[in-house]
This record gives structure tokens, sequence and C-alpha cells, in this order.
């Protein structure tokens, strides 16, 4: 039963989240190098290259989807960094996650164009088939294990079930709730949010199975306790 289900610990394989699998990514208008926005119109053409990879992309003062909005680490966020000199102009990109952990970065790419305009041009240019080495891993969440209360201080990872209203929530150790779950009629399955992504929660003997759709692809992760 859910009220059993005291202490759990995740074992992740691999992790990935719904902004990498949607490539929703959010830019600067101005950059730290830049004196005013779009100057060279240097962030509209990262724009316009982010896209032509896939990538969902706004300005961080543009009004952001819901998920987003509600969740920022339903987003990437893009940074562009300008290294250049007097004699080259030298730029790479970086993708990062909501707690700014570095996903990706770019190698280097220059031009010795004299005209500023034109260098900067090319140099973004030169960063489209850079972005094309991000591949985002989609995984799934794996093993969920009920760790006895006499051991629960000497666990790494520790989740708990803590009963809400119609529901449950999964916290983890600062207290941040990974995925919520609500009762339905029947006692076995639950519909579930996880971080605005909704589905279909189900205890099935000792495990319970989370699907959803992503992308218009179903999506299943196992938790084991």
């Amino acid at each position: 039963m859910m009220k059993n289900f005291s202490i759990l610990v995740l074992v992740f394989l691999s992790f990935t989240s719904f902004a990498q699998q949607n490539k929703v990514i959010i830019i600067s208008n101005k950059y730290e190098f830049q004196k005013e926005k779009n100057t060279y119109n240097i962030n509209n053409m990262l724009k316009a290259i982010l896209v032509s990879n896939n990538y969902q992309v706004f300005f961080q003062d543009e009004v952001l989807p819901v998920e987003v909005a509600q969740n920022k680490c339903n987003a990437l966020t893009g940074v562009l960094i300008d290294n250049s000199n007097l004699l080259i102009t030298k730029m790479k990109f970086q993708i990062r996650d909501c707690q700014n952990n570095l996903l990706f970065e770019t190698a280097e790419v220059k031009t010795r164009e004299k005209d500023i305009q034109n260098a900067y041009i090319e140099t973004i240019g030169l960063l489209s088939p850079e972005l094309k080495k991000f591949k985002p891993v989609v995984t799934t969440a794996k093993e969920v294990v009920e760790i006895p209360s006499d051991i629960v201080s000497s666990s790494i990872a520790k989740y708990q079930f803590v009963q809400i209203a119609n529901g449950f929530a999964i916290m983890d150790t600062n207290l941040k709730v990974v995925l919520q779950i609500y009762k339905t009629t029947n006692t076995n399955v639950f519909i579930a949010d996880k971080f605005g992504v909704k589905g279909i929660f189900t205890k099935i003997e000792n495990k319970g199975i989370f699907e959803y759709y992503m992308n218009d692809k179903l999506v299943v992760e196992e938790y084991l306790f």
C-alpha cells in the first residue's frame, strides 16, 4: 500500500529533463560583451541558428510557455561567449541547465574577417554544425528501493512519500517535490504530475509505473519498491 512507501532511494542510470527532450532553450538579447541589445544583430542570428537546429527558442524577456514559466527547469539556457581580440573574432556557445550546470560547450569558432559585422555573421554561422554535436540522452528513471527506517540516516539519496490533499508528494532530501500523484477511484491508479509533465502512475505488485507522452511518444518510467 502507498502508506508503506516510507523512505525510497531512486537509482538513475542516467537522466534527462523535459527541456532536453524538447530542446527548449532561453537565450539573452544582450550578453556581457554587448553594450546594447542585439548588437550587430548577433542575438537574432543566434536565435535563427538555434531554430534551424530544431530548438524552440525564447529570449529571456519574452512571454514564456506555461510549462517554462512555472518551472524554469523545463528549459535550457544558452550562453554566448566572446573571446575576440583585435585580430581574431572568436566565439563559443554553452548550454546549461536550470542549476547552471554545463551540459555542452561548442568548440571555439573564429575568423580573421576585419569587418566586425561580417565577422560576427561568419562566426555564429560556424556554430551551427557545432550545435549538432549536442545529443541529449533520453533515458528513463530506473530502480526505486525501499530503505528500512533504521538505516535511513546512512542512505546517500533519500526520497519519501508525503501525504498531501488527494494524494502523495515524492520529495528528495532538500524537501523538493520530484513527483506528485493524486488518487483516483481505483486505489492502484494515480494521476501523476512531474514538473508539468502529466501522466498516470500505476501500482502493480511491487512496482509503480509512471506513463506519459513526450513528443507524441509514450515514455514509461518504472519504480521498484
